[in-house]
């Protein structure tokens, strides 16, 4: 009986008879190979299929295996050779999977080996085999394993989004835990600062200490986390030799990046955080799956920070309200001691007091309508100047304001103004106002520097004694904001330049 089997694929081989034909067919539709190996001879024959399988022409191949040891990868070998040697040994029939080397144009290929042995007079004589292509039924079971693996990530994240308070130390457990299952070699997480121009780069995986921290990089479409943050969605990154969307920049040119996905970050009311970065050294072809777990990643990120930024913004409103409820009334007071020491009668005194704390309520309603959060320089000048919208106009950046920096600065806008209206450019219907502002970043961190310049009024003349508002400027700057102020007076009109401190987001 085993001899006729041999003949059989013998037929398969060398005849191809047309009844066998359907047979044949068969056996390639199933991806299934038959093979027998006589070891007497060291003859082995198998059906055609197996010969184009491994790359080679029909006919048998030399030598005491159904294919030459080193055709295999070489974490293969062992196994192979241990299997064959022990179904020798025992009798036993055996099953193994063994890989193919991709050649070039296509990818690697498993297949699966079930044999049995043939013994006569207590001597292995021949053995016989199916051989079965499994290269899809692993790719899927591979691809089954990388998609649990990245739910649990998720899962667990999204865990310790919830419990981890420290912001900094979620961050590096995330672009570590993203390269471990992304199996590549980069994560990393870019903030939002400086005015919205620049984005640094907060945590990272594979970067140089050095660099997280300190690196950053540019919010136009100029880079590769640039243009996934303009674009508003996931951006892969093929190949960085034949990329001609965005120039490559030289963070990635110095790490041999070539291959990654680039997601934004959502922030609060609508605006982005920031940037969630994946790279490697390889080329990699992303899958879709991919691309929804590193965008699921960043969503999690997302609602931590939001949670946290929440968490904090309920603890400062808790520490300010009770720091404030007793401070504010020390605050009019002196406010009030002040004024009446500069008036002239009390008139003068109600009309100057009045609007001082006006413009104090004006700060202070805009902090707390905004649930005590960082406030944008544009809606603390619309409340002031509107009414002079005509003789005034501003340049510069979208900045935000923590609430210390919001009073401040609105007390000092307002003694501004109504220098201004007094005896000023805003005294006159041809005085102008020009408000222009930028950030500029420095040893200290980041500073707002704004410069307030009024034209067309009467010639300003500086005091030689200062008064009340233009100490109340140098106090509120310089003393309580820890800012400079400098202030000029020429015949075309005066240059008041402010510069203070800007909290960095967190």
């Amino acid at each position: 009986m085993p001899l006729l089997q041999e003949q059989r694929i013998d037929e398969i081989v060398v005849h191809a008879a047309t009844p066998l034909e359907s047979f044949c067919a068969g056996l390639e539709a199933g991806q299934l190979g038959i093979w027998t190996w006589d070891i007497p001879s060291s003859r082995i024959t198998w059906s055609t299929n197996l010969a184009g399988w491994h790359g080679r022409a029909g006919g048998g191949l030399e030598g005491t295996c159904l294919l030459k040891i080193d055709d295999l990868e070489p974490q293969e070998q062992p196994g192979v050779l241990m299997a064959i040697q022990e179904c020798l040994r025992t009798g036993q029939p055996y099953r193994l999977d063994y890989r193919l080397p991709p050649v070039s144009g296509h990818e690697e290929r498993w297949f699966e080996v079930s044999a049995t042995v043939i013994i006569r007079d207590d001597t292995p004589v021949q053995v016989m085999g199916i051989c079965r292509d499994v290269t899809q039924r692993l790719r899927v079971n591979r691809e089954v394993h990388i998609r649990a693996r990245q739910h649990e990530a998720v899962a667990h994240l999204g865990e310790s989004a919830l419990t981890e308070s420290n912001l900094q130390n979620f961050f590096n457990e995330v672009v570590t835990t993203v390269a471990d299952i992304l199996e590549v070699e980069f994560a990393k997480i870019l903030e939002l600062e400086g005015g919205d121009a620049e984005m640094l780069l907060r945590a990272g995986h594979g970067w140089p200490a050095g660099l997280i921290g300190t690196a950053h990089v540019s919010t136009n479409r100029e880079s590769h986390a640039g243009y996934a943050l303009a674009a508003g969605r996931p951006v892969i990154l093929e190949d960085i030799a034949t990329e001609t969307r965005f120039p490559v920049t030289q963070l990635l040119l110095d790490r041999a990046i070539v291959s990654g996905i680039a997601t934004p970050i959502a922030g609060r009311d609508g605006q982005a955080y920031g940037t969630f970065c994946t790279h490697s050294t390889k080329r990699r072809q992303f899958t879709d799956y991919d691309v929804s777990f590193v965008t699921a990643v960043a969503n999690v990120v997302a609602g931590a920070i939001q949670r946290r930024q929440l968490d904090e913004r309920h603890e400062l409103m808790i520490r300010e309200l009770r720091h404030r409820s007793g401070n504010l009334f020390a605050q009019l007071l002196a406010l009030f001691s002040q004024t009446a020491r500069t008036s002239r009668n009390l008139p003068d005194l109600m009309t100057k007091y009045e609007a001082r704390v006006l413009a104090l309520a004006d700060s202070h309603r805009l902090i707390t309508e905004g649930g005590w959060k960082s406030i944008a320089l544009n809606e603390l000048l619309d409340i002031l100047l509107t009414p002079y919208q005509d003789q005034t106009s501003r340049q510069g950046p979208n900045v935000l304001l923590e609430p210390d920096s919001t009073l401040g600065l609105g007390m000092v806008l307002h003694e501004l103004l109504t220098n201004a209206c007094k005896h000023g450019s805003l005294s006159v219907p041809s005085g102008r106002i020009d408000l222009t502002w930028s950030v500029a970043r420095t040893q200290q961190g980041r500073v707002l520097a704004l410069e307030w310049k009024e034209s067309g009024g009467r010639s300003p003349r500086k005091q030689g004694r200062s008064g009340f508002g233009t100490r109340l400027i140098s106090m509120v700057i310089e003393r309580q904001l820890s800012g400079q102020v400098q202030q000029t007076f020429t015949p075309k009109g005066s240059l008041t330049r402010l510069v203070l401190p800007l909290a960095r987001k967190q």
